[in-house]
């Protein structure tokens, strides 16, 4: 049976499975699960698209990755570099996988504040995963809602403060390859006012050679109400890392026989970053009681400060950033009917220096802290002021149509405009959505969703120019997506079952491809537009509770994405590369895990993560005149197990934790089409964590 067939036959089984609904007069009430990354507060249940919530993300794991609390998502794939100067790679459907470093794609929150810039790009410096509560995911095209969001959105949410008395509570972490996280929070209510503040010191070596960082963050919130439908919210994010080094990839055979070495040519350009970042926002809402709740509204004010130093083959770069920005929202409510407007305003201007790259003093030891002080600076390579400005009014109309039908429409214009110096490309698109949910009983859900999505470059992508010169690039331009999904959500109460399905199709114009130049001395990452490329898949994701404390989850994800239109030129000739797969993402991922909580706080947790092989690079194999072996150029399936033990009694908290239990050797990241085959990031083998914390307090 062809893998197409096997998707249509599995959605009609789910389908067949939803349509022998339980008795349909309902017991009980599900338990709510409000969705607010839909910029008006909504139950995931009946969202017309695939959506996710993630809660206790902190729960005895490290802090250290996304991967660690979202792996159970279905179309989300995270890899995870190790590499803490690069940070984790996000993709949803297959959109994001391009991102260099950072986040690309996806629209990133952290308490209703943008850790995206207005040009599509994120950080996650300040996301501390340890006082992180709960994260909100939507799959799919989220240009009507957000701009440049097109392959979906991930909102996190602090920890909510302590409902009554102060308190505090310290955490420590250490482990494997010289880990140690110190944290301590402060949380608690007086009045009309909630605070919750915390602060953590990261040091790590690093699995890899010349892997080391070392950061420090504060993250805090305090909320007043005004009156007893307005609150006032001021938000506070800094972080500070000395450093954090860049182990950079591998070809094949250096990450099978030395995983943890490092090229010499990448410790002696002193690899690495350096960043201070503060972000602070002010937040105001109006939310009037239940029974007059027709009305709310909000507006966001944020800023965002950022200085980097980053040392790279071939160059330095210097960047200092300023970015700000005003969200408003508001919802009206009347007759069945909901209507969600508002307006995003943002700015951003870089600063940017580039200097060759002379390397550190050969012969000579240099501390960490000192890399950035003697690295030694070449020619001035470009020298000049980015600035990106964006308009995006929107509005999302939700309309009951009978007893079981619910409809929505909505629609953004966004108009972007970047400038160096005296140069100007403006960029602009509106992105439509129209989704319907029906409702075939009380506890289960069938929609359909399309939408419309656009993705500009960023100014460091339209920046980086293989010729080497400055301004922007005038050839690379933004990619435009158009999606299609449908989906099942259903739950079986008498099972105590949560089951949800999506198939979807994104079509792709000028897809944005990375790539890197032949050159031994430089590993700068470029990029260019492929003409069509197509992107389909299913999700499946169960959540069963059979028996009190016992949890099971499962979530599987196929992911068919292929060229459809895409010449590129090598060795002096043109090669057409439709039918090839798209690099950096599986198409088979499967995670699986099963979990126990006693009555006297004992918990234990085992997970298991199968992921497929998937292709490197854009030719799936070897290039053109290459001899080459192909199994250079994918990235082997593998299978990882962890395990968790730990105890949560009182106001004591501990646990235990060995990530990769059979210690599976495998590449947790690839670089896409990086050249000389040094594809491959390799992960660690097997690994322990142990945390300790509590709370002190009432």
């Amino acid at each position: 049976m062809k893998k197409n067939e096997l998707i249509q036959c599995l959605a009609l089984i789910l389908v067949a499975a939803a349509a022998r609904a339980d008795d349909p007069t309902p017991r009980y009430q599900l338990p709510p699960t409000e969705v607010t990354a839909t910029r008006a507060p909504r139950e995931g249940f009946d969202l017309p698209l695939a959506t996710a919530v993630v809660a206790d993300v902190g729960r005895a794991r490290p802090g250290l990755s996304l991967a660690e609390s979202l792996r159970p998502v279905p179309g989300l794939f995270i890899a995870n570099r190790h590499n803490f100067s690069q940070g984790d790679r996000l993709s949803v459907r297959g959109l994001g996988a391009r991102a260099a470093f950072g986040v690309r794609g996806i629209k990133v929150l952290l308490d209703g504040i943008p850790l995206t810039m207005p040009d599509g790009q994120s950080q996650l410096n300040n996301l501390d995963l340890g006082s992180t509560g709960r994260i909100e995911i939507l799959r799919g095209p989220s240009s009507s809602l957000y701009g440049n969001a097109g392959g979906g959105v991930l909102a996190a949410h602090t920890q909510a403060p302590a409902e009554a008395a102060w308190r505090v509570a310290p955490r420590l972490v250490a482990g494997s390859n010289g880990l140690f996280r110190a944290q301590a929070s402060l949380a608690g209510r007086a009045a009309k006012t909630h605070a919750f503040a915390s602060l953590y010191e990261l040091h790590s070596e690093g699995y890899r050679a010349h892997a080391d960082a070392r950061a420090r963050a504060l993250n805090a919130r305090v909320g007043h109400a005004l009156t007893p439908h307005t609150e006032l919210t001021l938000l506070l994010h800094l972080y500070d890392a000395p450093y954090l080094f860049n182990p950079s990839s591998l070809d094949a055979p250096a990450a099978r026989a030395r995983p943890r070495s490092v090229r010499g040519f990448v410790v002696g350009q002193g690899a690495s970053k350096q960043v201070r970042q503060a972000q602070g926002g002010i937040r105001l809402e109006y939310r009037p009681p239940p029974a007059l709740h027709h009305r709310t509204s909000s507006l966001v004010l944020y800023g965002v400060d950022r200085a980097l130093k980053n040392p790279i083959p071939g160059r330095i770069v210097e960047l200092d950033r300023r970015a700000g920005g005003l969200r408003t929202e508001h919802q009206f409510a009347w007759a069945g009917t909901r209507l969600v407007t508002g307006l995003d305003l943002d700015f951003q201007r870089d600063d940017r220096r580039e200097f060759s790259n002379e390397g550190l003093p050969e012969g000579e030891r240099v501390a960490d802290e000192r890399v950035f002080e003697l690295v030694q600076y070449g020619a001035s390579q470009v020298d000049q002021e980015e600035q990106v400005r964006s308009f995006g009014p929107f509005v999302s109309l939700e309309k009951d149509v009978g007893a079981a039908l619910t409809a929505t429409v909505g629609g953004r214009y966004d108009r972007y405009r970047f400038a160096v110096d005296d140069l100007v490309r403006a960029m602009g698109q509106f992105s439509p959505m129209v989704g319907v949910v029906y409702r075939l009983d009380p506890f289960s859900r069938w929609y359909a969703h399309v939408a419309t999505a656009f993705q500009t470059p960023t100014t460091s992508e339209l920046g980086n120019r293989p010729s080497g010169e400055g301004g922007f690039n005038p050839d690379l331009g933004p990619e435009r997506v158009l999606g299609l999904e449908t989906g099942l959500r259903r739950h079986v109460r008498r099972a105590r079952l949560d089951l949800e399905v999506a198939l979807y199709q994104l079509q792709i114009t000028d897809a944005l491809i990375p790539f890197q130049v032949e050159r031994e001395d430089s590993e700068e990452i470029y990029f260019r537009n492929a003409g069509q490329a197509r992107n389909r898949g299913l999700e499946l994701s169960l959540s069963a509770v059979p028996l009190s404390g016992l949890r099971a989850d499962l979530a599987y994800t196929f992911g068919d994405y292929v060229f459809e239109d895409y010449e590129v030129e090598t060795a002096g000739e043109l090669v057409q590369l439709a039918g090839n797969e798209v690099p950096g993402v599986p198409r088979h991922r499967l995670f699986a895990a099963l979990s126990y909580d006693t009555p006297q706080g004992l918990f234990t947790e085992v997970a298991l993560e199968r992921v497929g092989r998937y292709w490197a690079n854009d030719f799936n194999g070897p290039p053109p005149r290459s001899d080459a072996p192909p199994d250079e150029f994918f990235n082997r399936a593998y299978l990882r197990v962890d395990l968790r033990l730990g105890i949560d009694y009182r106001a004591a908290r501990a646990f235990v934790a060995v990530e990769n239990l059979f210690a599976a050797q495998y590449n947790g990241s690839v670089v896409p089409n990086a050249f000389g085959g040094r594809f491959f990031e390799p992960a660690p083998g097997r690994t322990w964590r142990l945390g300790v914390g509590g709370w002190i307090g009432g």
